[in-house]
């Protein structure tokens, strides 16, 4: 792949770069970083273009006025400052937005049970396990799904388990998962169904309020929904999803179909709301989990279909891997998708230069720098090169996104938070490479 200078004015083989920001200018501490706050909120950093038509530049493979800078938060209502909180997701748009930053507003419809279903709930123990168990059951006209986790300490849903969430997916937490056979999945096809009219009124009055506020703000409009290989981890956990890739692929291809059957649902919702870009999460669709045989079998055809009807209405298409994706590359590329996020060269084992040259011509990347790690025990000067690193290699010729990934976490039972002075440093070493290439 040929990457020209471009606009950035450097090209993926540059070693250094001239005026970057030495590791000791780094932003440190809530006070120096309210003044990068102060002197960032100014009207004449407002760049031409704006946040929505940068984005989708970058997602149609063109270099934009400066590398967007996007980020995602994971249980944190806040950026670096916790005296500056925001109350929701528009007021954290307009916060980021003063920043010089990108952002968007997302919207997911949710699944709605079938008429006449019926759940029960109740805690039990026994004597053979340390912590009380949960019992939830959803009776369906198909058949009864029972779910049992253990309530751990940090077990974060009080009285209650949720179908959807990472928390049921290992084994030391979960006793019984929701779909463990194939009569399980004859009561799974009866669970969700169409939304009521009640249901559509609420969706449909929220996406209006979104696309409002999208609009009047220019940046993008989001929705997430489609969820195939991560329901099916969900409902069944690792081992039976991946044995049943070789042993049971009946079972298998039965139960993707059926998720495929909701996430089409919401698909289709989301595209009546107007959204942008549709995000497919694919955190357990890596090739940690289907090698490249098993994903083209199992769920390439599905996601086919998604990109499809998404490309069908002249919107985007989102897909998130941040793990292992090195062996599926060519795949994503060949399904048609737009946007990947999760390009990450520490816990993702990803090679950015590689990444570039084999998709790089046909999927945008958003990522490149590693949050969990490199954020949380990386040093000032680790975290600059890690930064400049991702932009040299992934921003020339365009289709560039910097993130930082997985996310940007707060405090949560499963994660620890990422420190703000990290952050302040990653906004310093793109300010100034900002600043370089508009010199």
């Amino acid at each position: 792949m040929h990457l020209s200078n471009g606009i950035y004015g450097f090209t993926s083989s540059t070693r250094a770069l001239p005026n970057t920001l030495s590791s000791n200018e780094c932003t440190s501490g809530k006070t120096k970083y309210a003044r990068l706050i102060e002197k960032t909120e100014q009207p004449n950093l407002k760049s031409e273009l704006s946040s929505r038509e940068r984005l989708l530049g970058a997602i149609n493979l063109e270099e934009p006025d400066h590398v967007p800078l996007w980020l995602r938060f994971f249980g944190r209502q806040y950026f670096i400052d916790r005296d500056r909180p925001w109350n929701d997701q528009f007021d954290r748009v307009d916060q980021l937005l003063k920043l010089g930053l990108d952002d968007s507003i997302g919207i997911s419809p949710q699944l709605s049970h079938r008429e006449g279903v019926r759940i029960r709930k109740r805690k039990e123990t026994d004597t053979g396990e340390r912590y009380p168990l949960i019992v939830k059951e959803y009776v369906t006209a198909g058949g009864t799904l029972r779910q049992v986790a253990r309530q751990t300490p940090d077990w974060p849903q009080g009285d209650d388990v949720n179908i959807f969430d990472d928390y049921n997916v290992p084994s030391a937490r979960t006793r019984k998962y929701l779909v463990e056979n194939a009569a399980d999945l004859d009561a799974l096809n009866c669970l969700f169904g169409e939304p009521t009219g009640e249901e559509l009124d609420g969706f449909y009055t929220h996406a209006e309020k979104v696309r409002d506020f999208t609009r009047n703000r220019e940046v993008l409009m989001e929705g997430e929904g489609p969820m195939l290989g991560d329901a099916a981890v969900w409902l069944c956990g690792i081992e039976r999803v991946v044995l049943a890739e070789v042993k049971d692929p009946r079972f298998l291809h039965r139960l993707l179909e059926i998720i495929h059957g909701w996430d089409m649902l919401r698909i289709r919702l989301l595209l009546e709301a107007g959204v942008d870009i549709v995000f497919h999460r694919g955190w357990y669709e890596s090739a940690m989990f289907w090698s490249p045989r098993a994903y083209g079998q199992f769920l390439e055809p599905l996601i086919r279909e998604e990109v499809d009807a998404v490309h069908r209405a002249g919107v985007k298409f989102g897909y998130i891997a941040t793990r292992e994706i090195m062996p599926l590359l060519g795949i994503l590329s060949e399904m048609g998708v737009d946007l990947l996020f999760g390009p990450d060269p520490v816990e993702g084992n990803c090679d950015l230069r590689r990444v570039k040259e084999e998709v790089g011509e046909d999927i945008c990347l958003w990522g490149g720098v590693n949050s969990a790690v490199t954020l949380e025990q990386g040093s000032k000067g680790q975290i600059g090169d890690a930064v400049l690193e991702a932009i040299r290699t992934l921003a020339p010729g365009g289709g560039f996104i910097l993130g930082l990934v997985d996310a940007i976490f707060g405090r949560t039972a499963g994660t620890i938070e990422t420190p703000s002075d990290s952050l302040g440093c990653v906004i310093d070493f793109w300010k100034k490479m900002r600043e370089d290439v508009r010199q």
